[in-house]
């Protein structure tokens, strides 16, 4: 009954973005990506790629067969897009996660490719199994699986290498919050939502900006994993102290935002416009 909950509390929410306008800070930062150049993909080519919206692809990893849904707009297919990848949560799905996230939809309107990956089989959480994530330290198979999906999308579309993001909810959120770490030298920026904790002893292999989304009624994930997982960051990131600036907490000296609401566990209202608005501003510089 929690997980059934759990899944429903999710798609209350939807894609909606009732986000305040962007203090000082971030309208600066948000100037200053702008003007950051793109990192073609080798997928990169002369011609006219349509839109796609939804559609389900496979491919093989370690002999499984995995899959995802892409969307992504119509557009000269020599134009390097970012891409924002977006995770379910446990026992949802890719098509239930991306219909109430609203990320297939904010691809088309803004340019750039949303790809919802499919958790697998037998995930052991909260008591029971289900379709869902690995989220652990030294945990390999979903990484690798991400690995390999960001291969198959810079081989075969103009896709911007220095705007790689990562996303996701509950089980997905601490999945990304892995991603963060072991993906440090493929992804830009992630931003998990009701979902992290602190991975000690991985290292990532360059400071990760962090957007961390948590609701205060939150009775799934306890606030204790995600302070965990705060303190973590600040940490390998070498952030100073934390200060609250347009309804957030933002630790000086590095990338790392906590955003808490009075939700429950579940997607927030403003939360797509939020992460999208934070990778937007977290580009890759080098």
């Amino acid at each position: 009954m929690r997980v059934g909950l759990a899944i429903a509390l999710a798609g209350l929410a939807g894609c909606g973005r009732d986000l305040p306008p962007p203090g000082d800070e971030e309208r600066v930062a948000l100037a200053d990506a702008a003007v950051v150049p793109s990192a073609p993909s080798p997928g990169c080519r002369p011609g006219f790629l349509p839109a796609v919206r939804g559609e389900r692809r496979r491919l093989r990893v370690g002999g499984v067969e995995r899959s995802y849904l892409l969307d992504a707009p119509a557009g000269p297919a020599d134009r390097a897009l970012p891409v924002v990848v977006s995770l379910h949560g446990f026992r949802s799905s890719a098509w239930r996660h991306r219909w109430w996230s609203g990320w297939g939809t904010l691809a088309l309107e803004e340019s750039f490719v949303a790809v919802h990956p499919e958790g697998h089989e037998g995930v052991e959480l909260l008591r029971t199994t289900g379709r869902g994530w690995d989220f652990r330290r030294g945990e390999t198979r979903d990484v690798d699986f991400i690995r390999a999906l960001l291969d198959v999308l810079e081989e075969g579309r103009c896709i911007d290498r220095r705007r790689l993001f990562a996303t996701g909810m509950s089980n997905g959120g601490f999945f990304a919050n892995l991603l963060g770490c072991a993906l440090a030298d493929r992804l830009t920026a992630v931003a998990p939502v009701a979902g992290a904790l602190a991975l000690p002893g991985c290292t990532p292999a360059a400071p990760m900006p962090v957007l961390l989304v948590y609701g205060r009624a939150d009775r799934v994930v306890p606030a204790e994993l995600i302070a965990g997982a705060r303190r973590w960051w600040a940490g390998v990131d070498g952030c100073g102290a934390a200060l609250e600036r347009d309804g957030c907490l933002r630790y000086a000296g590095c990338d790392l935002v906590y955003c808490e609401g009075p939700q429950g566990h579940r997607w927030p209202a403003d939360a797509t416009a939020r992460i999208w608005r934070f990778f937007r501003a977290h580009p890759r510089r080098s």
